[in-house]
């Protein structure tokens, strides 16, 4: 008993380490992106979006850790999760952020997409994947129970191939000279990271239990960097783009 309890103490030290270095590097990107609004009177839409988006994601994750911190303080906080039951873990939550980051990075990356047929295409990849994982959703019975491994693999398969695209159409553009004042270039870095360290832990998450504490520490130690790396990014190129005040249109940042 002793050991188990020691054990929870350990997991919560992790989760508070993890949390409180993911909260505020999320927050400082977010705070960068509505200084890089403030500084840039012309800026598109895809980028405008792009900082709602990261204060929607703060405030998503910063509502979301209400399950463990109900969970380590033995139900002592938000004891009202355990009513019905469905609310004790926050899998629905994060499964219904999960289709909102998908589909909001697949419309980033392809409205920087030159041709419109192109673009056509992928909107309506983007309106079939959303269908979807709304159906994957309501038809089984992950929403309360789990993280929905099939909509995360098919939604990191379509952003990386977005991104592929992006990379594509930009090694064809002037805009290749200019990498250093592209926003969407630290954006596309960030997310490749992402999806590629992240969606592995998602897809083995089922085996977040006492008895795999390797995959625990794994995970514990992988996620605080990856999310320092990719908000790290996003918000060295909201600062770097912030100098470019009269041509945001043009560069398409």
């Amino acid at each position: 008993m002793a050991t188990r309890s020691l054990l929870i103490l350990d997991y919560f030290h992790q989760f508070l380490i993890s949390a409180i270095t993911s909260l505020s590097v999320e927050l400082i990107a977010a705070l960068s992106g509505s200084y890089y609004l403030n500084k840039n009177l012309k800026v598109n839409n895809a980028n405008r979006f792009l900082v709602y988006f990261l204060w929607l994601t703060f405030f998503f994750d910063l509502i979301g850790s209400y399950a463990p911190i109900a969970y380590f303080s033995n139900y002592e906080y938000f004891s009202f999760i355990c009513v019905t039951g469905r609310f004790e873990y926050n899998y629905w939550w994060f499964n219904i952020y999960m289709l909102i980051s998908y589909g909001f990075f697949f419309y980033y990356f392809t409205s920087f997409l030159m041709k419109t047929k192109v673009k056509q295409r992928m909107n309506l990849l983007i309106f079939c994947y959303l269908i979807f994982g709304v159906g994957n959703l309501i038809c089984s019975e992950i929403f309360f129970n789990g993280n929905s491994i099939l909509s995360s693999t098919v939604g990191t398969l379509i952003v990386l191939f977005s991104i592929f695209l992006f990379f594509f159409d930009l090694l064809k553009s002037d805009r290749i000279f200019i990498l250093t004042k592209y926003l969407p270039i630290y954006i596309a870095v960030g997310v490749l990271v992402n999806n590629i360290a992240l969606t592995p832990m998602a897809i083995f998450s089922q085996y977040f239990i006492f008895n795999n504490e390797l995959f625990i520490n794994i995970k514990a130690a992988i996620v605080p960097i990856v999310n320092v790396i990719m908000y790290g990014l996003f918000t060295i190129g909201f600062l770097k783009c912030s100098k470019n005040k009269n041509n945001g249109n043009e560069l398409g940042i």
